[in-house]
């Protein structure tokens, strides 16, 4: 007993302390002798000592071994009454004079700052994690209207660009109009010069009636009607086209085809952005030279590209290169690249473009390819015919 590193006493029947050890001496604040005789509430604090003199005559009407640290959270009660928490184990032993029970008392301090502590600090962390969550909450509020803030803001900065592009588009060919009625109002000019301000009215009617459709071609909503094709004969077919067209005659298309692409896309549209695209490509050239169309797949993507050997583009019109209106030429509506863009990403694909004055430009179009079954499936058709 004397050796033991926790506090032991032991109790007659009538709960009165007949021996302990000196670490319960220590622990307590006590001499033995004045603990010997006394009552074991006495080591109580003094708000427990009337219910625990309830609970140990209950635990001696049917006394039971407990074990150290059975979940009771327990205080005692030193000479100097300061409390300490505690733990104890109970064993009661049966004598001729009664039984005796033995406790052995644990001085849990530092658990229990350890465990206070680490409360404490899990409090405290919490506390930080709300608040850290809040100023997240609020940073990701404040970002979420800057980024609303910007959209309308580039959205207005694109409708103003529309704008004077549909004023730019359509004032031209209104003040050609206008010059040549006022013209004929004169009444006084010969057949063929009449002859020639109507046709010229006619010819921006027509260029008037082309913007407009184009732009609402552009503004209005895409609903791609997506089917499994072959990249390779959507461009043959295209190509086999033009070649009847005696303004191209001059046009060297060089052919690329470096493997079998299936994609599941919309035919229309596409055929759409190669016209486009092979047409800008002409008429960079002004109607002669050379077109190289190469078709390749990568990373799970379809790339077509278009190089011309055109003047080529300038550095800082490459960003604008696809915006609506934007153009370098007298003629056209500055709509063509703007649709195939539109078209290329409603498809779930990208555009690009790269240039060299000089030597030319190339259209690069990336679509998404279909499944490896599907492409199987359809070179199994084409091998088939």
């Amino acid at each position: 007993m004397e050796s033991a590193p926790d506090g032991i006493i032991i109790a007659d029947s009538r709960s009165n302390i007949i021996l302990v050890n000196s670490q319960t001496e220590k622990m307590f604040g006590y001499h033995r002798e004045d603990l010997v005789g006394q009552p074991i509430e006495i080591l109580v604090p003094e708000r427990f000592r009337a219910p625990h003199i309830i609970v140990r005559e209950k635990y001696y009407s049917s006394p039971a071994t407990r074990a150290m640290g059975s979940g009771m959270e327990l205080s005692a009660r030193r000479r100097d009454g300061s409390e300490f928490p505690v733990e104890i184990s109970l064993s009661p032993l049966r004598t001729e004079e009664g039984i005796l029970v033995t406790a052995i008392i644990r001085d849990v301090t530092e658990r229990s700052q350890s465990r206070e502590a680490l409360r404490k600090a899990h409090d405290e962390l919490e506390i930080k994690v709300q608040e850290r969550t809040a100023a997240l909450l609020k940073a990701t509020a404040e970002n979420e209207q800057f980024q609303a803030q910007l959209f309308r803001t580039e959205k207005l900065a694109e409708i103003g660009q529309l704008a004077a592009g549909v004023a730019h588009e359509i004032r031209n060919p209104l003040a050609g109009i206008r010059g040549a009625i006022e013209v004929l109002i004169e009444n006084n000019l010969p057949a063929g010069v009449r002859q020639q301000l109507m046709v010229e009215i006619l010819q921006r009617v027509d260029r008037l009636n082309h913007a407009v459709q184009d732009l609402l071609e552009y503004a209005k909503p895409m609903s791609p009607s997506k089917t499994q094709i072959s990249l390779n004969d959507l461009l043959e077919s295209v190509i086999q086209g033009f070649r009847h067209d005696p303004q191209l005659h001059e046009i060297e298309v060089i052919k690329h085809f470096r493997s079998q692409v299936v994609v599941n896309t919309d035919p229309m549209l596409v055929e759409r952005i190669i016209i486009n695209i092979f047409l800008n490509a002409v008429q960079a050239m002004e109607h002669r030279g050379r077109l190289d169309i190469t078709l390749d797949q990568k990373d799970e993507r379809a790339s077509i590209a278009f190089t011309d050997r055109g003047p080529g583009i300038q550095a800082e019109h490459l960003d604008q290169i696809f915006n609506p209106f934007f153009t370098t030429r007298s003629k056209g509506s500055g709509l063509g690249l703007a649709l195939c863009k539109k078209y290329v990403e409603e498809l779930g694909g990208s555009i690009q473009v790269k240039s060299e004055l000089g030597r030319g430009s190339t259209f690069l179009v990336f679509l998404p390819l279909a499944a490896v079954s599907s492409q199987s499936s359809i070179e199994a058709k084409r091998k088939g015919t």
